[in-house]
């Protein structure tokens, strides 16, 4: 298995540099651009929910964001240590709330604000989230292609 970790202050201004680097560590683990850039999006999705709703936007807090891949899946977690995501968000999470009639290709086009969840649900192939007392954690999982070179 092979892992990484990467930590940003809770700046949305950073957002970017975190989800550019999981794209490039998905490009290297074998993923197309398409997949890559689904990955990418889901994490600047999660990580600016962090910042924005578990830190209430205040800077100075950390997000964590790690990537453990093996042979045949990719898992990504998103960690805060703010206020934890609400019931009813976790639900449509998990669930899902309402389908969007975007193709998934064109994603990125959709108005910014209150689909993020949705976005996550739809893109990747299974969804967690888990509340302590230490941290937050949002658990994303893709299954990776049979060519990927963790194979």
């Amino acid at each position: 298995m092979k892992s990484l970790g990467l930590g940003i202050e809770s700046d949305l201004g950073n957002v970017n540099l975190v989800a550019v680097a999981t794209n490039r560590v998905c490009r290297e683990l074998g993923l197309d651009e398409s997949r890559a850039g689904q990955i990418e999006l889901c994490v600047a999705e999660a990580a600016t929910n962090a910042i924005r709703h578990a830190y209430q936007g205040q800077p100075g807090h950390l997000v964590e964001v790690r990537l453990s891949a093996s042979h045949d899946e990719l898992q990504v977690e998103v960690i805060d240590r703010g206020t934890p995501m609400p019931l009813k968000h976790q639900q449509a999470l998990l669930k899902g709330s309402k389908p969007f009639d975007v193709p998934p290709a064109d994603l990125r086009s959709l108005a910014e604000g209150g689909r993020g969840l949705q976005i996550i649900f739809e893109l990747m192939d299974k969804v967690s989230y888990v509340s302590g007392e230490a941290n937050n954690r949002l658990i994303m999982t893709k299954r990776l292609p049979a060519n990927s070179t963790m194979s």
